[in-house]
């Protein structure tokens, strides 16, 4: 492709003052550029005039600070979802274990909560752990292991629960240098306790004794080796010589056993690319499920003594022993709907019996009333107090129809509207239902996608927020898929894109919504999806961008054309190799195909930021590959394929030298916001400029502490990435 020549400033300044006044300045600079390219090459190459800016690097260096306004802290709440039941010692009740976090590593609160007694006891749990997804076993003491790494030192340690005193103890570092996402505990036959987790690329093993209070044996790391990283699955399984871990993810899952005295491992059995195995506990053993190829039917096989034997029946091969479980009467039901604290800080828990539970259902049977009380319906509570609500970082900002802001909180909690015009907040629900990256408007309702698995939800600002905002025992919240809850779950975009968080969104002009999006540990291409409205149908691709990690999309031609930007990436269909460069693909709406792809600069790792800038031109910032301390900012004809200029510019695109990449969703502060007076506004690092799409020259507006994703409402400027909401008062000329 045909690279127009730069400019030299210089020269073109020394021509505007030949020119009459009546021209405008971008005249001006337009027709000093035509005669500077026409002693270069020809007149017929002119197509994007770009001014060149020696003082642009001083310019950046001197940027002022800018001062943001407070509107507080709209993003606000914890979250509820981990929990667990273990049973009382003379195994007559239950104690319910809700854990309250504020994100992944703390703040932490156990609240501990008898269901024998009803009695209450609030426990903090050490920071720096994630307790969320902790690997959990009952011992044959009757305390509750629960093992999970600390983010300090990546090395394991462990915390057991006494349901005797209704604490936890925090036994320390167990296994040095094993960490990992998923950390599985299981209690064996011979009351010993087999826990895994991630070393490297590999998945790890160790054996700790109760008794002695210590781990006997640590195995080290096991198994095939992940490019990705390795996971093991939720549940591992131990009989009484080996032990069972599915590891995984990229190429695929594997059944790994392990002689528990000698070491000797080996591979049972492998899952087809991308298809997750599970190995389901049924003590003193454990069988496995493995997907087959092709849609065909799972297999089943009974896991023993280091073999994987065809399952065709239910009886095991193994001889019948009690687990510590065994000796618990049945779990009560519990009603969680109401587990969010309130704005006091109070939250309560509702649970029955299963005899009573049975018993209210027998006499609804009968044609008792329906409308009963909770208590007529055998349901007893337990008020929890002093559950405290967090500030969270806020996520990118939406602006809805009429002006108002949409907003949600770090860590999947705290949905708010904040009011420009008259400063008020309003508190929508506890969450949102998925971590959102990228949210657009069609049709006066706001969709939202993200992580994990490209979730789809529909937002009606017009009607009540119902999502997760439950009552009393018989006025639950509604299904997230149901008619009545807004927002409303749609469907996962994974399936047909393989996706694991979507990223960017733009309007077709055939209606439909069209989603970007990348992998994430099974998958490491990208993913183009769409949605339509009028058919309620999610579809997408994914071969296309094996290679290609997809991070922003924008419409062109008011949304004929959908262009797609991406990030190299490791091929799985070419060896997994990467390529020399990323590209930009052209999607033509109509034809429902991609009709051209572009490469804006030579062996760039990506191409970057985009947006549409005049009919068809595209304007980009990227970072450039050879030197970490600049970006490239360039221009595209998307109808043609033609690279209209390339820009260096003097910092780089992030404050972050990985950039692009993964990060949550109230860290992402890059974007090509279109402010009121016609320039694109971004970052360069930390500083706040304007692009004037005319010429591509950059103008410095400030530094911005923290970084923040910039969301115009008329001239005033929000910024999402801090605690409290931030504004820039008429900031826009």
């Amino acid at each position: 492709m045909k690279r127009r020549a730069f400019l030299q400033a210089g020269l073109a300044s020394a021509l505007v003052p030949l020119l009459p006044l009546k021209f405008s300045n971008f005249a001006a600079t337009f027709c000093a550029v035509v005669i500077l390219t026409v002693a270069c090459g020809s007149a017929a190459d002119i197509s994007w005039p770009v001014r060149d800016q020696p003082d642009l690097k001083q310019a950046l260096e001197n940027a002022p600070v800018l001062k943001t306004e407070s509107l507080g802290e709209p993003a606000r709440g914890v979250n509820v979802w981990e929990r667990w039941m273990v049973p009382n010692l003379d195994g007559q009740s239950w104690d319910l274990l809700q854990i309250y976090f504020k994100e992944y590593y703390g703040p932490t609160w156990l609240y501990a909560i008898d269901l024998g007694t009803g009695q209450v006891k609030k426990q903090r749990l050490p920071d720096g752990h994630q307790f969320y997804l902790s690997g959990r076993a009952l011992g044959f003491d009757g305390k509750y292991y629960i093992a999970t790494p600390s983010r300090k030192t990546w090395s394991m340690d462990l915390f057991v629960y006494d349901p005797e005193t209704n604490t936890t103890e925090d036994r320390g570092e167990i296994v040095p240098g094993l960490g990992g996402e998923v950390r599985p505990l299981v209690t064996g036959p011979d009351g010993r306790i087999c826990g895994t987790g991630t070393r490297g690329n590999q998945v790890g093993l160790y054996i700790y004794d109760p008794k002695l209070g210590k781990v006997v044996k640590d195995f080290g790391a096991i198994g095939p080796k992940h490019s990705n990283g390795a996971w093991s699955r939720y549940v591992m399984a131990v009989d009484d010589t080996h032990a069972y871990i599915a590891s995984g993810m990229v190429p695929a899952w594997y059944l790994v056993t392990v002689n528990l005295k000698t070491g000797e491992e080996k591979v049972l059995l492998e899952s087809p690319s991308e298809r997750v195995m599970d190995i389901l506990e049924q003590f003193p053993g454990a069988y496995a499920r493995v997907p087959q190829e092709a849609g065909a039917p799972c297999k089943e096989f009974w896991l023993y003594h280091g073999e994987a034997i065809p399952k065709s029946n239910d009886k095991p091969p193994w001889p019948k022993q009690n687990s510590p479980w065994d000796k618990a009467m049945p779990k009560p039901e519990v009603y969680f709907d109401q587990i969010d604290p309130d704005e006091n800080g109070d939250a309560v828990v509702w649970y029955r019996s299963r005899e009573d539970a049975a018993a209210a259902k027998e006499k609804l049977k009968l044609g008792a009333a329906t409308n009963r009380t909770p208590k007529e319906a055998g349901w007893k509570s337990v008020r929890l107090t002093g559950v405290v609500a967090y500030p969270h970082r806020i996520n990118p900002l939406s602006v809805l129809p009429g002006g108002r802001l949409y907003g949600t909180g770090e860590d999947y909690v705290g949905t708010f509207l904040f009011d420009p015009k008259t400063d008020q907040t309003t508190y929508c629900g506890p969450r949102v239902g998925l971590a959102p990256y990228t949210t657009i408007n069609c049709e006066g309702k706001l969709y939202l996608s993200g992580y994990s698995g490209g979730h789809l939800f529909v937002y009606d600002p017009a009607q009540s927020w119902t999502l997760g905002k439950g009552g009393p025992p018989g006025n639950p919240a509604p299904n997230q898929a149901d008619a009545k809850s807004n927002p409303r779950y749609l469907g996962d975009f994974d399936r047909t894109t393989r996706v694991g968080l979507m990223h960017s969104s733009a309007l077709g002009t055939d209606g439909k919504i069209y989603f970007g999006g990348f992998g994430l540990r099974h998958y490491t291409g990208g993913g183009f999806g769409w949605f339509d409205p009028k058919t309620g149908k999610l579809d997408g691709m994914w071969k296309p961008f094996s290679a290609y990690a997809v991070q922003w999309i924008a419409p062109a031609l008011d949304g004929k054309l959908i262009v797609i930007s991406t990030i190299r990436a490791a091929d799985e269909l070419n060896n997994h190799q990467a390529p020399e460069q990323a590209k930009l693909f052209v999607f033509d709406v109509n034809e429902q195909k991609i009709v051209r792809d572009i490469a804006p600069v030579a062996k760039a790792r990506a191409t970057g930021l985009i947006t549409e800038v005049a009919p068809g031109r595209l304007l980009g910032l990227t970072s450039e590959r050879e030197r970490a301390d600049a970006s490239i900012l360039y221009g595209v004809d998307v109808t043609t394929g033609e690279i209209l200029f390339t820009k260096r510019l003097p910092l780089p695109v992030s404050v972050d030298a990985h950039w692009p990449h993964w990060v949550d969703p109230s860290y992402e502060y890059h974007a090509f916001a279109h402010g009121p007076d016609g320039s694109v506004w971004t970052y360069l690092k930390d500083v706040l400029v304007r692009v004037d799409p005319k010429d591509a020259t950059v103008h410095v507006v400030g530094k911005i502490n923290p970084v923040g994703w910039p969301t115009f409402v008329g001239r005033d400027l929000y910024l999402s990435g801090s605690e409290p909401l931030r504004r820039i008062k008429n900031i826009a000329q």
